[in-house]
């Protein structure tokens, strides 16, 4: 099954990247500077994790191709109306046979994102966001929020380590089914560690730890705390693909979740480790 939405997932990006290429290379010749970049990414995960929520019910399976896991597709494409001012697009999917499809086939949600990024002296980012999912043949529509910082050696002044903190505001204004409205604040730091700098494979280990705040009923539960995750990622540059068909990289990573029932009562598990295998190119 995974397999055969890889594949399919896989020809729509595929052809994605096409018209984003060929719309890039009009706005370099017109401006002598592509301002349309592009990014299109798959995932195989054992798990479809919103906010803590255990959206398939994985619980304490492991493997990415285990019955109750997915695939993710995404396309986002981005225009820089500035050097610090951006705004994109980014539409992404869930892709699985778990339950019969409100969508149609194995497309079981397609979330459309749009959004405006503001940077500040590099290492600043500021990002608004707007959301439509559709799923389960309805829409949850929601406003994201959010701040990170790109620090570099700032702050641990190594060059081969950063920290790379962050907050987000996920705000969800029109429910889904018997979701609630409410508010859920994500603060989290993403420490990195470069293994060779110098190499054009540029491979990396990164530590994301994140802890979710939540409004009373937003997955259903308590106020407060409502999860927190801890997780370990390898990702590489694919530098053996010639430049000419995109910069592609790959990246594996396990994340280790803890899920309070009184937050979360629907996950079938408290504690359980998502895995996840990824490939992205970027135009």
């Amino acid at each position: 099954m995974i397999s055969t939405l890889f594949r399919s997932a896989s020809r729509a990006c595929i052809a994605g990247a096409v018209v984003a290429v060929l719309a890039s290379a009009g706005l370099a010749k017109a401006d002598d500077k592509a301002a349309l970049s592009s990014t299109f990414a798959l995932d195989a995960t054992s798990h479809f994790i919103s906010y803590g929520a255990d959206v398939w019910g994985g619980g304490d399976e492991v493997s990415p191709f285990s019955p109750r896991s997915t695939v993710f597709a995404e396309g986002t494409f981005t225009l820089a109306l500035a050097d610090n001012l951006s705004v994109y697009l980014d539409v992404w999917s869930d892709n699985n046979d778990n339950v019969t499809s409100g969508l149609g086939g194995g497309i079981q949600e397609i979330d459309v994102n749009t959004g405006i990024i503001y940077t500040l002296d590099k290492v600043w980012s500021f990002k608004l966001a707007h959301g439509f999912w559709n799923y389960a043949s309805a829409q949850e529509k929601v406003i994201d929020f959010g701040v990170s910082y790109s620090d570099g050696n700032i702050i641990t002044h190594s060059d081969a380590i950063s920290l790379n903190p962050s907050v987000m505001f996920h705000y969800r204004y029109e429910g889904n089914g018997g979701q609630d409205c409410g508010l859920a604040v994500v603060p989290g730091i993403a420490p990195s560690f470069s293994i060779a700098p110098d190499s054009p494979y540029k491979p990396t280990i990164s530590v994301p730890l994140s802890v979710g705040i939540f409004q009373d009923n937003f997955q259903g539960g308590d106020g407060g705390y409502g999860y927190a995750s801890a997780g370990v990622k390898f990702s590489a540059n694919l530098a053996f693909i010639p430049a000419k068909y995109g910069a592609w990289a790959a990246a594996v990573s396990l994340t280790y979740y803890n899920t309070p029932e009184d937050s979360i009562p629907n996950n079938p598990e408290e504690n359980f480790v998502v895995s996840d295998i990824g490939i992205s190119v970027s135009f």
